[in-house]
């Protein structure tokens, strides 16, 4: 219709044309109203889907229908998930760490933090051990020409490379590394460049470790898991 908002166009395309539904969707945003207006909505466009908002302490809610929302606790919602009554899930960040909602198959960001661990944790509530499908498929929206389409392009070029690198980004992007897209191409590459001195603990919780320091870490060869089981069980 006309005026409507353009990701809430993309997330209806991807949910009635792509099938998204069909595999169930969790649909983040890091904001109360942006989830709660993303949730009336959709129930308003499929009012014959349970539509769930999972959201802090007390701001939980399901809608069936656009006339019908009650509040819900989130175990509620989390059991409704796991039974399949629930297709689409509308959550904020209060839903990133420590939920399994590995029944639902597909999920779209309507906005995105500048965190890429954030990013991290909202996938790991569908991408974990109970996925029933090989692969499961991520939607970001961001509006056109602004600040955060050329931030997460500059990301998702170094993903797109380094994805297999454990720590490869900096947890948070500094404001002062937005003044300009050459300036965070420069912090982002001098980060990468950093941590490929050190190994994965010192990555994820010593950004300042020198990497000449502690030579002891490094492997002479790589273990597999059959061997690291045996290892770790032998007494020290």
């Amino acid at each position: 219709m006309q005026g409507e908002d353009p990701k809430l166009k993309a997330v209806k395309h991807y949910l009635a044309q792509e099938n998204w539904m069909q595999h169930g969707c969790i649909i983040f945003s890091q904001y109360y109203d942006t989830a709660a207006w993303v949730a009336e909505n959709l129930a308003a466009l499929f009012p014959e889907q349970l539509v769930g908002l999972y959201a802090g302490a007390g701001k939980s809610a399901l809608f069936r229908g656009p006339e019908d929302r009650n509040s819900a606790e989130r175990q509620t919602l989390k059991k409704m998930v796991e039974d399949q009554a629930i297709k689409i899930m509308v959550a904020t960040d209060a839903a990133c760490e420590g939920l399994n909602l590995q029944r639902l198959g597909t999920l779209i960001n309507v906005d995105l933090p500048w965190n890429p661990t954030r990013l991290e944790q909202r996938i790991g509530r569908i991408k974990r051990f109970g996925q029933t499908r090989p692969n499961v498929d991520m939607l970001n929206l961001v509006y056109q020409d602004t600040v955060d389409e050329n931030i997460y392009e500059r990301l998702s070029e170094r993903m797109k490379d380094r994805f297999d690198l454990f720590g490869s980004l900096p947890d948070t992007i500094e404001d002062e590394w937005i003044e300009a897209i050459e300036t965070l191409d420069e912090k982002l590459d001098e980060y990468i460049n950093a941590q490929k001195r050190v190994n994965g603990f010192d990555i994820r919780y010593n950004t300042n470790l020198d990497a000449e320091e502690d030579e002891w870490r490094n492997c002479a060869r790589v273990l597999s898991r059959r061997s690291i089981d045996t290892l770790m069980r032998n007494g020290w």
